[in-house]
């Protein structure tokens, strides 16, 4: 039976899931919460892309002793661990079904065979373990806690206590990252921005849409007068007038579409089109500007080698987390096939395996959003 301790901790956090909070404070909050039933020294929390299983923002932090910090995840983390070890172990765990492990069942037993362990935690005098995600029919956020050296291990019990709430904050990591998409927050703002440019070369747009040319380029302070936009604008602009009016077959297979990576570090996405004329109101020109989704930064990693149409789709579904079997089963092709395809993929990037795969194709792509 759950003690008063664990049951008011419980219902806090579910208030907190429900509290429409954003995802980082959501989870500095929950950690909080959590170091009264479950304490520990110092915990990370990251939150994830269910689409890519990619960590999109990642954060350290203490609770203990009332003095709470937190700071970023350190970019050596990334290119040391994460792509080595931990999005392997996390890929496991959701294949699993299990929301809650600890290092020493991970290793069973034997520490020293854990890279993070031998190389982050030992030499820090990190001892103890426990890795919970966030799951709400999809993976969205996760939480390590950390334990010194002589320090108890994490009990079957407060194991059980973190796999009773990982649901919960699951929800509320699901519901943020919704209310971002659709709200924005300037830096992190997920809602993509629109331009609308009429015939006579006016220009209209939405806040977004003005922050997110700032990211693409200098912006003059009368750019909406001048029409002097970020280099970016203008190419698919200019795309968007040659397929109107091909002079040629190349013209006419130009896409008006491209990916570029922002002032901030992430990658964006810029469309242009042209509406429909009515009788009332002229055609015009529209712009959207949004952060590139995973699947366009797969294609940006993809198209440097050359890969085949089916070996793009391999590669989609290993980032996904897909076994061979999976893969096999999905596209309706035999499990040697699978392997060959792989084979060829390996040869043509230049690595040896599906890690090393991943990346080579998403690391430089992935990890500036998630600084």
């Amino acid at each position: 039976m759950a003690s008063l301790r664990e049951q008011r901790t419980i219902a806090e956090v579910c208030r907190l899931s429900n509290a429409g909070l954003p995802a980082p404070e959501l989870l500095q909050r929950v950690a909080r919460a959590l170091h009264r039933v479950v304490p520990f020294e110092l915990y990370s929390a990251a939150t994830i892309d269910p689409a890519s299983s990619l960590i999109t923002y990642a954060f350290a932090g203490s609770v203990a002793g009332g003095a709470e910090t937190t700071r970023p995840a350190n970019h050596t983390w990334f290119e040391r661990f994460y792509f080595e070890e931990a999005f392997d172990q996390t890929i496991a765990l959701v294949r699993r079904g299990e929301s809650v492990t600890t290092i020493l069942d991970e290793t069973n037993g034997r520490l020293e065979s854990s890279l993070c362990y031998r190389e982050s935690m030992k030499p820090a005098g990190i001892e103890h373990k426990a890795h919970a995600l966030f799951v709400d029919r999809e993976l969205w956020g996760d939480m390590e806690l950390y334990r010194e050296r002589g320090s108890p291990a994490f009990s079957p019990r407060e194991l059980e206590f973190m796999r009773r709430i990982a649901p919960e904050v699951g929800k509320g990591l699901r519901v943020a990252t919704l209310r971002a998409r659709g709200a924005g927050d300037g830096a992190h703002d997920s809602s993509p921005g629109v331009l609308v440019i009429d015939h006579l070369g006016r220009i209209t747009g939405t806040p977004t849409a003005e922050r997110m040319l700032a990211e693409l380029g200098e912006l003059h302070p009368r750019w909406r007068e001048k029409g002097a936009m970020p280099a970016p604008v203008h190419v698919v602009l200019g795309a968007l007038q040659q397929t109107l009016a091909p002079s040629s077959d190349n013209e006419r297979g130009l896409t008006p579409r491209l990916r570029v990576r922002g002032r901030l570090g992430r990658w964006l996405s810029v469309h242009a089109a042209m509406s429909e004329a009515t009788p009332l109101r002229s055609a015009e020109r529209i712009v959207v500007i949004a952060p590139a989704k995973p699947q366009d930064v797969a294609w940006l990693g993809m198209s440097a080698y050359d890969l085949s149409t089916r070996e793009e789709e391999v590669v989609k579904l290993v980032v996904g987390g897909l076994s061979t079997r999976s893969i096999a089963d999905k596209l309706f092709i035999s499990e040697n096939t699978v392997q060959r395809h792989l084979s060829n993929i390996f040869d043509k990037v230049g690595v040896r395996g599906r890690r090393a795969l991943v990346k080579q194709l998403f690391f430089e792509q992935v990890l500036p959003a998630a600084a």
